[in-house]
């Protein structure tokens, strides 16, 4: 059976013996790290370095890929990427990284939930106290397990100097969620940076709106040449990564770069236990299911014109609130590639039709919500309810077009989502 985890053309056939290596070096420790610097565009000084993981070289298992699907395939995910960042602090650490300079940490987000095995807590947690580590996720998994996601990065946001969304670009459906995380620095995709003008002109109109808006740093991945780094220059992006600005390898090999210190950070994304509360004050009103549909349909009429990427998520407090007509619009937006979701009592774990839903995630639930909540780069929308404490059929309710109150109600919903089946996509760059 040809599970094709070699590299360089090797193959690797027989499973058994194929997993058998792997955790030979996943429990021997025997991972190690390169680093590519992160380079001023403007100045030319290296403001910091990404760790890249990398197996023993005379091994099947020397790439990144090939290391992270056999830790998929053998479900040692979390231990994996808890090795991999305690690698990256080891040889941060004996190489004596500059504690000015950023030090850039791919995490995958099924280890954000799980507790780091103690025999490597005390070199990771060495290197956070002394380094201005910035954590990273890719772009790819910002649907993929939302509340997870969601709720891991949150918990980590204390003990780093920030969060970096990787590959932004590279799935432009997602990038409406992007404000979900409150990055500090995004990174463009190496087919953004190299691709055509068009697509680079989108992808940088929907950026530099989050970046006046929260502060965040844009960088450019994928600088291969002259023509890569001044077209980052021209459009105003400030620093850069790529084999034309610094190949991966040893800190020890890039020692005498020049350096210089940056600050980075963001606004931190507001979060909200209930989606009522992420109105400012009281509710506006009361009202009949009769009033609030229609405020409703605004709210969901303001994306469904509108190009994705784009996000509406819904909670009702009764299935029979989200019919057939309901359904169609929601599929119709999924199907054009915007992230639509449905949850509440009644509602199926996965609904269908490319609508997401609490999948595999045991959600609590939000007794009498019900919110709904429209987002994409140019639009923001909620209507918010909650069943009112006399009547039933009557909600506490009021409607926002504050984005940073769309935000924490659309946060609140998102974290509710799970992963709809187990699936394998890598996030640790290669």
């Amino acid at each position: 059976m040809d599970v094709s985890l070699g590299h360089d053309g090797a193959e690797v056939t027989d499973v058994a013996q194929a997993m058998d290596e792997f955790s030979r070096i996943l429990d021997g420790r025997m991972l190690r790290t390169v680093f590519q610097p992160i380079v001023s565009l403007s100045s030319g000084g290296t403001v910091g370095y990404e760790s890249l993981v990398r197996g023993p070289e005379d091994s099947a298992f020397a790439s990144a890929g090939s290391l992270l699907k056999a830790a998929y395939a053998s479900e040692r995910v979390a231990e994996f990427d808890w090795a991999a960042r305690a690698s990256a602090c080891r040889a941060a650490i004996a190489a004596d990284l500059d504690p000015d300079q950023l030090l850039f940490m791919n995490v995958e987000p099924l280890a954000l939930d799980s507790e780091c095995p103690p025999d490597l807590w005390p070199d990771i947690d060495a290197a956070f106290t002394r380094y201005r580590v910035m954590l990273e996720v890719t772009e790819r998994s910002l649907d993929r397990d939302p509340g997870t996601l969601l709720d891991g990065l949150d918990r980590q946001r204390h003990r780093v100097q920030g969060l970096a969304v990787d590959d932004v670009g590279s799935v432009p459906a997602t990038l409406a969620m992007m404000p979900l995380i409150g990055p500090a620095v995004i990174k463009l995709d190496v087919t953004v940076t190299q691709g055509t003008p068009t697509k680079l002109a989108k992808t940088l109109d929907i950026v530099y709106e989050e970046a006046e808006r929260t502060g965040a740093t844009i960088l450019a991945e994928g600088i291969e040449n002259r023509d890569h780094a001044n077209l980052a220059r021209s459009v105003g992006i400030a620093y850069g990564q790529g084999h034309y600005l610094g190949q991966p390898a040893s800190l020890a090999e890039h020692k005498d770069r020049p350096r210089r210190r940056v600050e980075v950070g963001a606004r931190v994304p507001p979060s909200v236990d209930s989606p009522i509360d992420a109105l400012s004050a009281s509710p506006t009103g009361r009202a009949t299911p009769d009033l609030l549909t229609p405020l409703i349909r605004r709210v969901e009429s303001s994306i469904e014109s509108a190009p994705v990427p784009a996000l509406l998520i819904s909670h009702v407090p009764d299935a029979s609130m989200f019919g057939e007509s309901e359904r169609r619009r929601y599929a119709s937006l999924a199907n054009r590639g915007a992230t639509t979701a449905v949850l509440g009592p009644g509602i199926p774990a996965e609904p269908g039709d490319g609508i997401r839903g609490i999948g595999l995630r045991d959600a609590e639930p939000l007794d009498g919500d019900w919110a709904v909540v429209a987002l994409n780069p140019s639009a923001a929308g909620a209507v918010l309810a909650h069943t009112s404490g006399d009547r039933a059929q009557e909600f506490d309710y009021g409607v926002t077009h504050n984005t940073e109150r769309v935000i924490a109600a659309a946060r609140c919903l998102f974290r509710r989502l799970g992963a709809p089946t187990p699936q394998w996509t890598p996030n640790h760059s290669q």
